[in-house]
């Protein structure tokens, strides 16, 4: 299945952000001038009034056409560091208690529309293209286009908006002002918007307490789930020591209107940076492929794979090596986010399981050693 994020988006009106006045006062004398800020402050520099078609960042898809991959927001931070620019170390941290329980909302069948629909995007909106169709989200002209995320699913068009943010200028305070929510949209409903959709899920605030916030990362599709990663930010510390894990939710129960809380499939620890760590999906199977890597102590590493049945949350150790095959070199590197986005097709892992042979597409490279091959020159391509 296909899954846009916005990267660009136009401001409405001739007035500059908040944080992109700040920064103008005196760039690279704040400590929380950042490469992210620079990399935002480029973007802004392109905006023009008026409604701007945002550029679509590919990601993997579970179908198998080229997409795009998730890569810095597991990666561990580089020796000798802070490591801002790293997300790492990450672990547990959504208790049962932690979730809001939020029943679906009523909302028009999730069924593919019939007709086609006018496109009509207001001012401001971000755009999409799935499957060959164009979809739009409208938004208010406050909030960060680059967090617009849509994720085309055998059940419709799941899709989250972007939260309201603040504290742009101190990256270790950056925090959004309201809850993320997930939405299910038809297929063919061109509008993306909470009043002609299903709400499936909006997750809490805060994690535990008041200065830590919940954040929401990328969202797959898995068969009748879906595989959401999330982390939590307590104000005030490294980026490095966010906490991250993958939860399942069960989206055809979401779509017939039950509620359908978000339920722990694994924590992503340290161990998941380690080299050549990756993680794919087989819709048909339902399952989810975790690969990562241990030191042998001989300058080498030993494979160790897991596989996770995502509807019984069970998982069993596989024999066999774990093989990735039609990896393609990235045509450019973005950052944004703390956030490394390469556009490729990342590859199919081949595992066996009984005797038998499988397929899984991969939608996650999590190992620093991926990170440390597309820093080499021959990569950075451009667009």
């Amino acid at each position: 299945m296909k899954h846009r994020q916005a990267e660009n988006a136009g401001k409405v009106g001739t007035e500059n952000p908040e944080w992109y006045r700040e920064a103008g006062r005196g760039p690279l004398a704040e400590d929380g001038f950042t490469p992210q800020l620079m990399a935002r402050i480029e973007l802004a520099a392109e905006r023009r009034n008026g409604a701007v078609k945002v550029i679509m960042r590919r990601r993997i898809g579970i179908a198998g056409v080229t997409a795009v991959l998730l890569l810095g927001v597991l990666l561990w931070p580089l020796a000798g560091g802070e490591g801002e620019g790293y997300t790492a170390q990450i672990t547990t941290f959504f208790g049962k208690n932690n979730a809001a329980a939020v029943r679906p909302s009523a909302s028009p069948s999730t069924a593919p529309s019939s007709a086609a629909e006018a496109y009509n995007p207001p001012q401001g909106s971000a755009e999409f293209e799935l499957g060959g169709l164009k979809y739009y989200m409208p938004l208010p002209s406050n909030v960060d286009k680059t967090y617009a995320q849509v994720l085309e699913t055998p059940l419709g068009i799941v899709w989250s908006p972007p939260p309201q943010m603040t504290d742009y200028l101190k990256p270790k305070y950056t925090r959004n002002t309201e809850p993320y929510s997930l939405y299910l949209t038809p297929k063919g409903h061109v509008e993306l918007s909470a009043d002609s959709a299903k709400r499936i899920y909006t997750f809490p605030l805060y994690v535990g307490s008041a200065q830590t916030y919940f954040g929401l990362g990328q969202f797959y599709s898995a068969g009748d789930y879906l595989l959401v990663a999330h982390y939590s930010h307590r104000l005030g510390d490294e980026l490095k020591l966010r906490k991250w894990k993958l939860s399942r939710i069960n989206l055809k129960e979401a779509a017939a209107g039950k509620v359908s809380a978000p339920e722990e499939i694994l924590n992503l620890d340290a161990s998941f940076t380690v080299y050549r760590s990756f993680m794919a999906i087989n819709p048909d199977r339902e399952e989810l492929l975790a690969v990562n890597y241990t030191e042998d102590g001989k300058g080498g590493y030993i494979q160790k794979s897991k596989l996770y049945d995502i509807a019984g949350g069970k998982y069993q150790l596989l024999k066999e090596e774990v093989l990735i095959e039609n990896k393609e070199k990235p045509s450019v590197i973005l950052f944004s986010q703390n956030v490394y986005t390469i556009r490729q097709g990342a590859g199919v892992a081949h595992y066996e399981l009984d005797g038998k042979k499988y397929a899984a597409e991969v939608v996650l490279l999590t190992g620093q050693q991926w990170y440390l091959d597309y820093q080499s020159p021959e990569y950075q391509t451009g667009s």
